[in-house]
């Protein structure tokens, strides 16, 4: 992969859970603090979804040095994605996350992964097919 995480990202990165009608997404946004980006998501998830933000249900807000220092992928930039481990494999990436940033570097390593998944899903059903 060639996108390097900015530095932004390294040092203000969160992603966290949001439950809403029995849909939960995965957020991620740039915050000064664990608080700050608990009351930035809720704020910015009341104002899209229409709801009242003491009813924004938020969990496992969880930081970048706290996701790179969970994760397993050799790339740790790649570690912020990860949402389910089998011992040393990742079972589960974020799908379809929310970005609360602009964060070019970001944004581009979750395209980069998203192209290598869809890489091996093809490479995987072409050798499927020619058994």
């Amino acid at each position: 992969m060639g996108t390097q995480l900015s530095h932004r990202c390294k040092t203000s990165l969160y992603r966290l859970m949001f439950g809403h009608a029995q849909a939960e997404s995965i957020v991620f946004l740039m915050a000064a603090s664990r608080d700050a980006a608990r009351k930035e998501a809720t704020d910015a998830l009341a104002a899209i979804h229409n709801i009242a933000p003491d009813n924004v249900c938020l969990y496992n807000l969880i930081s970048f040095r706290e996701l790179v220092e969970s994760g397993v992928s050799e790339d740790e930039d790649l570690r912020v994605f990860e949402v389910t481990r089998e011992g040393p494999d990742v079972s589960a990436w974020a799908e379809h996350p929310l970005f609360l940033t602009d964060d070019a570097s970001l944004l581009g390593k979750w395209a980069e992964l998203y192209a290598d998944l869809a890489r091996e899903l093809a490479a995987s059903a072409i050798n499927r097919a020619r058994r």
